[in-house]
Parts: C-alpha cells; sequence; structure tokens
C-alpha cells in the first residue's frame, strides 16, 4: 500500500519493492498522477492498474473539504517559459534599458536560471508582491507561501521582501491620516526562508537563512493566527515562507490563502504546489494563486493531460480571478430583485446615487427599511446582501471592484439601519471578509454611525431623542424602532417577572389594536409605555413589598389568572408569597449558591413543601410545577432579592 504514489513510485527503492514483492497487490492513493507518454512505464495505472475510486476536485469543494483556487497573473513580462523564448522575454524585462546595457546584461546573467536570480528584478516583484498581500489578503489574517527559482533567489527574496515591508510601513506612517492598527499589523509581519541543506558547501547567507528559519521555528509559527498582543508569540507574525522546493507538496497550513509563484512548475508538481491554499478554515472563501513567472500556459497543459470530464473538473476547481466578476455582478442583481419585488422600485438610483436629492434618498431609505419588517424578508436581504459582500471581498482593492463600492456602503447603511429598527441582534456581517466591513464601517462612520456602538437600547436614557434622530422626520420610522425596542426589552427580560412583562407586551398589542396606521398616536403612547417598564413595580406598597409582589404576581400567573381566588385563599396567597421570600433570601445567601446543585434541590424542596402546605387548592393541585418555576425565578432575581 503506498500513498503519495506519484512521487514514491519511481525511485530506485520503488523498484526493488516490487521486484521483491512481484506477485503482491498493489494499492495505491494520489491526488495526481502521472499519466503522460513522458513517463513510460512509471505512469501510475501501468505501476498499480486501473482506478479503483476517483475523488476529484470539486467533489472536495462541493463537499466543504477544500476550496477553489482563484489564479491571477501579474508579470507577463517575465514569463520564461522556455529557451527559446529567453531573448524575447529577456528585452521585455529590461525594455527600458539601453542596446549596450542588454549585451552588458546578456554577458552576466547568460541564463534563465540567472534571470530569476536577479537582484532588480526580484527587488521590483517583492514591491508589488507586499502591495497585493497588504492590501488583499492581510485585512482577512491570512498569510503567504513564496515560491522561487532556487536557494539562492530564496535568501534575495527574503531580503527584498523585508526592505518592501519597510518602504510599505514608512509610506503608511507619513499619510496625513494614518491608520495606527494597520501600521501595527506591517510592523509585526516577518519573513522565513525554509530550504534544505546542501552536502557540498553553501554560501553563508543561505546558512544563516535556514538558521533563522529553526530558531524561529517557522514552520509551526507560521500555521498559528497573527497573536499580536502577546510579547512571547512574536513570531506568529512570520506572514511569509519563501521556499523553492520544501514544502510544495503534504503540506497542510489552512491559513495559507495565497502562493506567489516564480518558479517554472510543471504537470503534477505544479498541481499539487498550488493545492496549498485550497485548505478550509473560518473566513476563508478562496485560495489564491498570483503568477509572477508566467505559468498560464504550464497551468493549461498542466490541466490537459487529463482526460475531457477531468479537465473540467479541474477548470470549476481553478478559475481565473476574473471568473468572480460575473458572479459579483448576480449577486448584485439578486440585491436590486429583492427590493424591487418588495415595492422599493428606487433602490437602484438610491443605490448608485443617481436620485434627486438628499429628501428623496431619505425617502427611499424609510421604505427600504419598512418593508424589510417581515423577518423573511429580512432574513434574505442579510443572505443576499453576504454573498454579494463576500464576492466584493475578494475582488477588493482591484480596479473591477470600483463600480460595486457606493451600492456596497449604501447596501451596509440600509443592513445597520434595519437592525437599529427591528433591533435585531442577529443581523451582523459576520464572515463577509474585513476588506469589505472596512469599507462599510468608514461609511457608517461618515454618517455618524458608530458601528462598534450596538443599537441603542429602551431604557437607554437619550432613547427617544436617538430615535427621533434615526426618524429623519418620520413618524412610521419613529413608532416602528420603538415598538421593536419595547417588544425586545420584554422578551430579554422576560425570565426576571414574566407577569410583569407578558402585561406589558398586552399593552402593547392593545396600543397597536386601537391605533392602527396612526403612527405620530401611537409613537406618543410607546413613550408612556416606555416610561411604565422604566418604572417597574415602583415603590414598596404598604401590604406588598416589591419582591413579595412579584412572587405573588408571577404565582397568580402559575395557577392561572382566570381562577378565581377567594377572599380567604387571597390572603394565603398573599401570605404563602411574603413566606417564599423570606426564604430565598436566606438559602441564596451561601457563596455560588446557584453552583451547588444538593443546595439549589434543597430549596427546589422547601419551596414545594411550603405549596403543599399553602391552604390554597389551585396551588396544592401543582405544586411540583410551580416550584420548579418559582426556583427559576429566584435565580434570575438573586440581585433583587439580596437588595430588597
Amino acid at each position: 500500500m503506498v500513498d503519495e504514489a506519484h512521487r514514491t513510485q519511481g525511485s530506485e527503492m520503488g523498484d526493488n519493492l516490487f521486484e521483491a514483492f512481484p506477485n503482491a497487490a498493489r494499492v495505491a492513493f494520489t491526488g495526481t498522477p502521472l499519466i503522460t507518454e513522458r513517463h513510460g512505464g512509471k505512469q501510475t495505472v501501468k505501476r498499480f492498474g486501473e482506478y479503483i475510486d476517483t475523488y476529484k476536485l470539486m467533489d472536495s469543494v462541493e463537499d466543504g473539504a477544500t476550496l477553489q483556487i482563484l489564479y491571477e497573473g501579474r508579470t507577463a513580462n517575465t514569463a520564461l517559459r522556455d529557451k527559446a523564448e529567453f531573448d524575447n522575454s529577456f528585452e521585455d524585462l529590461f525594455a527600458d534599458r539601453s542596446v549596450e546595457d542588454l549585451l552588458a546584461i546578456k554577458k552576466k546573467y547568460g541564463a534563465t536560471g540567472d534571470i530569476l536570480e536577479a537582484e532588480n528584478r526580484i527587488r521590483a516583484i517583492a514591491r508589488d508582491l507586499v502591495g497585493h498581500y497588504i492590501d488583499n489578503i492581510l485585512p482577512n489574517g491570512f498569510k503567504a507561501q513564496v515560491v522561487c527559482h532556487s536557494k539562492l533567489a530564496a535568501v534575495r527574496y527574503q531580503r527584498a521582501l523585508r526592505e518592501a515591508l519597510q518602504e510599505r510601513l514608512q509610506a503608511e506612517r507619513a499619510k496625513p491620516t494614518t491608520d495606527a492598527d494597520l501600521i501595527r499589523r506591517i510592523d509585526f509581519l516577518k519573513v522565513a526562508v525554509v530550504v534544505s541543506s546542501d552536502a557540498t558547501n553553501e554560501p553563508a547567507a543561505i546558512t544563516a537563512a535556514r538558521k533563522e528559519a529553526r530558531e524561529w521555528n517557522a514552520v509551526e509559527n507560521f500555521c498559528k493566527p497573527f497573536n499580536l498582543d502577546d510579547y512571547g508569540k512574536a513570531y506568529t507574525g512570520i506572514a511569509f515562507l519563501v521556499v523553492c522546493d520544501m514544502l510544495l507538496t503534504g503540506f497542510d497550513a489552512p491559513i495559507e490563502q495565497v502562493m506567489y509563484i516564480d518558479k517554472r512548475l510543471k504537470e503534477h508538481n505544479l498541481l499539487q504546489a498550488i493545492a496549498r491554499v485550497n485548505r478550509v478554515t473560518q473566513g476563508k472563501q478562496r485560495g489564491f494563486i498570483v503568477d509572477y513567472i508566467g505559468l498560464a500556459n504550464h497551468l493549461t497543459e498542466a490541466l490537459k493531460i487529463y482526460a475531457s470530464e477531468d479537465l473540467a473538473d479541474l477548470q470549476a476547481g481553478l478559475k481565473n480571478l476574473t471568473s468572480e466578476l460575473p458572479i459579483l455582478e448576480e449577486r448584485y442583481r439578486r440585491l436590486l430583485q429583492h427590493f424591487q419585488g418588495l415595492g422599493v422600485h428606487d433602490i437602484e438610483p438610491f443605490l448608485t446615487g443617481t436620485l434627486g436629492g438628499p429628501d428623496e434618498e431619505v425617502r427611499i431609505v424609510h421604505k427600504a427599511v419598512d418593508v424589510l419588517e417581515p423577518i423573511k424578508a429580512r432574513a434574505d436581504f442579510e443572505v443576499y446582501l453576504k454573498k454579494f459582500l463576500m464576492s466584493l471581498d475578494l475582488i477588493l482593492p482591484g480596479a473591477a471592484a470600483h463600480r460595486y463600492r457606493g451600492p456596497a456602503r449604501r447596501l451596509g447603511y440600509l443592513m445597520r439601519m434595519t437592525k437599529e429598527r427591528f433591533k435585531d441582534e442577529s443581523i451582523n456581517f459576520a464572515g463577509v471578509g474585513e476588506k469589505v466591513a472596512a469599507l462599510i464601517n468608514e461609511h457608517l462612520i461618515e454618517l455618524g454611525v458608530d458601528p462598534k456602538i450596538p443599537p441603542v437600547e429602551l431604557l437607554d436614557p437619550d432613547f427617544v431623542e436617538l430615535v427621533t434622530g434615526h426618524a429623519q422626520g418620520s413618524s412610521r420610522a419613529k413608532a416602528s424602532e420603538m415598538e421593536h425596542a419595547i417588544r425586545k426589552h420584554c422578551t430579554i427580560h422576560f425570565d426576571e417577572d414574566p407577569a410583569f412583562f407578558k402585561r406589558m407586551s398586552e399593552k402593547l398589542d392593545t396600543l397597536i389594536a386601537k391605533h392602527g396606521d396612526d403612527w405620530k398616536a401611537l409613537a406618543e403612547h410607546y413613550e408612556e409605555l416606555r416610561s411604565e417598564i422604566r418604572a417597574g413595580r415602583g415603590e414598596t406598597i404598604a401590604a406588598h413589598p416589591p419582591e413579595v409582589l412579584v412572587f405573588r404576581d408571577n404565582l397568580l400567573g402559575l395557577i392561572g389568572e382566570e381562577a378565581m381566588l377567594s377572599v380567604e385563599d387571597a390572603v394565603l396567597l398573599d401570605a404563602l408569597s411574603a413566606r417564599l421570600v423570606g426564604i430565598l433570601r436566606e438559602s441564596i445567601l451561601i457563596v455560588d449558591f446557584w453552583r451547588k446543585p444538593d443546595q439549589v434541590r434543597r430549596l427546589r424542596a422547601t419551596i414545594d413543601t411550603e405549596l403543599m402546605v399553602s391552604g390554597i387548592g389551585s396551588v396544592q393541585d401543582q405544586h411540583q410545577r410551580i416550584a420548579v418555576e418559582l426556583t427559576k425565578l429566584a435565580e434570575k432575581r438573586h440581585a433583587e432579592l439580596l437588595r430588597s
């Protein structure tokens, strides 16, 4: 039984193994079987027989085991695909040099390998690479592998990447308005080289780089998330692993999202290498391959060596970055259709900023939020918007994303206003990507909405003032937000005093039934109801202290308010409530009372006994259920019981 059969079957040891056991059953596992004619007798099917089972790339993507990979070619002029193209590619690379300069450079760099080790070229690529990484990958907290031509190129890339990081750091610090968080993150980044040792003497720089990687525990720390707050985890800042041959197969690092390639790779070696970026982890939507050497032709050839059905599967799993644009446009159109289907026909002019003026924009905002009151409409909007934003995050900050930036900002504002209006805490931007989240948050701040501050709550001192501001003159918007704030407050606090909050919810429903669409009247009455909720049960009543009243009302609710108590039973109920509150206060004085199951069971048994001897028939009939519910109520009101 042989694993990684594409690279373990062809060695001398493999030949010896097959000769030693000529009649053995041979079972092999490989993700990239050797199938071209040039492999001759070492083709996988000739060594092991026909396929027993196949699990293809898109099977894995559809199962959620791996991610789709997006390809981007960055430097076509440096594509040195073979020796015959060397001169033309060389002259493209140094197009700004004179004929004399070209001759001198050719004399110094006489082979394509020398070009791939040229320091000026590496520095230019490093600057572009760092810019791409910081703008596209770093915001979401992922890391990168840099694949280069040789060990010498690897150490030169390390030096060039460090210089490029310092240049970007200085540029960020020099901006009129600095981003302190970005500066801190860039300053934390590190570059490590992971290469094998040579049997012969090697340049000191390569030895030093390998020693540094060993001291940093580079591979293990690369696999860990960035930890900027723990001084002892400074090496989690390793954002770039520079390699030439190592870690291109069999290396699983889900935190790696992008591979920058400046090395000629072919066939199964190329497919194995790019699969390093398709591992699944939270927040990672795609893997990226950024090509600095011109692998497009080799990639096509690598795909073509497979049968037509496998070719289609591989092409589906490995897409050009531009393939995301139609998906982005389709998801944008789906959002427009959602609102148009709900009657907001001017949604596109609003999103593109082509409406008549500010008053018209305010009207559309209120109309769009109004139609999202049904939970399904709201849930669909959130799903459609998140998918759109996730696609946009893949394209940002590229030029192709520019036309969607404005709509994304305004849709983000609508989402925030929807969350504010309906007090829906389930609405959030989780999983959409840090680049697009930053775009929306910047827009919200410009509009005076701090995305870090949660929606205003019912009992906040400035609730009415803030809600009036959100409404921007719309009585319906004001009444709607107040209604949902009251409902949310009653739901959240219901267990603390079920009888009281049930009564408040019933009053709310009565007001809605009475005033219908008279939004101004509703808003006025909602303010009165808010004041009543804020006051709670008020001060002590002579016959019923506050906590006794809470437990009396909830006892009455548990036995059924429709139950007609006699005068005698009402007196017994008052006395029972007072006794229960006294028992509760004394019992819960024990430290960490509710974390002690034996004590809680003892309290519930004591309550149950009091209910059974209460002399009230409707209480005695349900004593066990009532004892359980009163114990739960006591836990919710622990602080109030001790304070009163």
